[in-house]
């Protein structure tokens, strides 16, 4: 167990997090895209955060202004440390819970969710998943609005894919992904170079969170085909070129 200070414009926080949270609240574009989209949205909300982890966007929206707060994390332990720091930060007026489950399984019925599960083309978290049921189940305002996918052409790409650290700005962009309504599972792109680093990217209040090496690092593929086509949330193996 770890201590990490988040800082917010809704005031500091001294959260209990796990080694992997505290590599995600190293990466300050990241953390402060998705701290604005909560500050910005949960005013007067019933807020569910989907995928918690450890609570720092659970934490924010119940001190943003939160009617009431659900966390839902399916990993027992983090759940715990979760639960610590909601009970140690969130105001007294504001009804919280914390659920221990998948978060593609529970319904909420809120308002607004965040779901920060998002990696490179979206391939191998729950993302869509998550999204997709929540539409389907209550209808409520996502965060973040959009994902953004783009790429780069490579020379010499890898023999096998591989992730590596990048900068995001600049891409070629490929889609933007809109979370108002239900997200097809299944991708296609173009592919006529010999190879391509993909890259997704979330864009909000001014800040460009992506292609750090805990968030969305770029993805370089070999590319002998016409098209690059994949399942999201069913991993790398579904990738096919």
């Amino acid at each position: 167990m770890l201590v990490r200070t988040l800082r917010t414009p809704v005031g500091s926080f001294r959260l209990l997090v796990d080694a992997y949270q505290d590599d995600l609240l190293r990466d300050r574009e990241r953390t402060g895209a998705f701290v604005r989209m909560v500050c910005d949205h949960a005013d007067g909300a019933e807020f569910a955060d989907l995928g918690a982890g450890t609570g720092p966007l659970s934490v924010v929206a119940a001190n943003a202004g939160a009617r009431r707060v659900v966390a839902v994390e399916r990993n027992p332990r983090r759940a715990r440390l979760l639960e610590r720091n909601l009970r140690r930060y969130a105001p007294r007026d504001v009804r919280w819970e914390v659920v221990r489950a998948d978060a593609r399984r529970v319904e909420v019925n809120a308002d607004v969710i965040v779901c920060e599960m998002i990696d490179t083309l979206l391939l191998e978290e729950d993302f869509v998943d998550v999204v997709n049921a929540a539409l389907e189940r209550y209808g409520p305002r996502v965060l973040p609005p959009e994902v953004r996918i783009g790429r780069r052409p490579l020379e010499d790409p890898p023999r096998t894919p591989r992730y590596a650290p990048t900068d995001v700005r600049g891409a070629e962009p490929l889609e933007v992904i809109r979370t108002e309504g239900r997200i097809p599972k299944e991708f296609e792109y173009e592919t006529p170079g010999p190879g391509y680093e993909f890259l997704t990217w979330v864009e909000y209040g001014g800040l460009v969170a992506g292609g750090s090496e805990v968030f969305c690092p770029g993805l370089r593929v070999r590319t002998p085909g016409e098209v690059v086509r994949g399942r999201r949330g069913e991993g790398l193996e579904s990738l096919r070129v």
